[in-house]
């Protein structure tokens, strides 16, 4: 079954074309790692598919869900879509979770307030919100941080703690864009190990990374983008064994 289905999605700032009618298919379960050169257009894609930017043309479909839109009729042959409210993209975005490279915590919330303040606006009862964040804590190595303050961690932990605040939405699909790009070298490995985690539980996963050995170990497809384009696709054996497309290569053996 296919959990993210990406058409014709092309995406400009000003005058400059991002994405130029990006195609791709992920499977409920899988791991999609995107690669590409810095400017490529990876970021701009993760923030479409949650719709947190729209695009210029194209769709994302979540688990057969219009992203962002509904249809509103044919014109030709051609399906019409009218712009969803605020309030009813903001519903979809439960279903779509995302770890940005900065960690993006409330500063002014404890660990375990960031981790509730999602699931309690969506009226989740606090005893439930709370016992569900420790368990999460528990899972990315965090117990006992509960009271600490963002400032406090490292920010491994910091990204740790996103995670867990992500997860704690309960959504059907996680997005990753350069989860470890703010990370000191040391601390990369946990996060890593935090996502290894997740990968082998089956949630579905999107990842824009440069860590190849990473990739290489947890992907169950490659997408190769350049230039706004989807250039390369496939399983990581072949995308980094044997790439057919000369950037892929020259991309692969730039950053190993």
């Amino acid at each position: 079954m296919t959990a993210i289905e990406v058409r014709g999605l092309t995406k400009s700032y000003g005058g400059r074309e991002v994405l130029s009618g990006v195609d791709l298919d992920v499977d409920t379960g899988d791991v999609a790692i995107i690669l590409g050169p810095s400017g490529s257009g990876k970021s701009t894609l993760l923030r479409c598919i949650n719709h947190l930017e729209q695009p210029d043309a194209g769709y994302v479909r979540v688990n057969g869900d219009l992203i962002g839109y509904r249809e509103s009729g044919r014109r030709g042959g051609d399906t019409l879509l009218r712009e969803l409210h605020p309030r009813d993209v903001a519903r979809q975005r439960r279903n779509i979770g995302m770890v940005f490279q900065q960690f993006n915590l409330f500063p002014h919330f404890t660990v375990l307030g960031n981790l509730t303040e999602g699931p309690l606006a969506t009226g989740v009862p606090r005893d439930a919100a709370v016992v569900r964040a420790r368990e999460l804590l528990a899972r990315v190595g965090l117990s006992g941080r509960e009271d600490s303050y963002p400032s406090q961690l490292s920010g491994g932990q910091q990204q740790r703690v996103a995670i867990a605040r992500t997860l704690a939405m309960s959504p059907e699909v996680v997005l990753f864009d350069e989860p470890t790009s703010a990370l000191d070298p040391e601390l990369v490995g946990e996060v890593l190990a935090v996502i290894r985690d997740l990968a082998e539980s089956g949630l579905t996963l999107v990842v824009v990374t440069h860590e190849i050995g990473f990739a290489r170990d947890i992907a169950d497809v490659v997408f190769f983008i350049d230039g706004g384009h989807v250039l390369e696709s496939g399983r990581p054996e072949q995308i980094f064994a044997d790439a057919r497309h000369n950037r892929t290569r020259e991309f692969l053996a730039a950053v190993r």
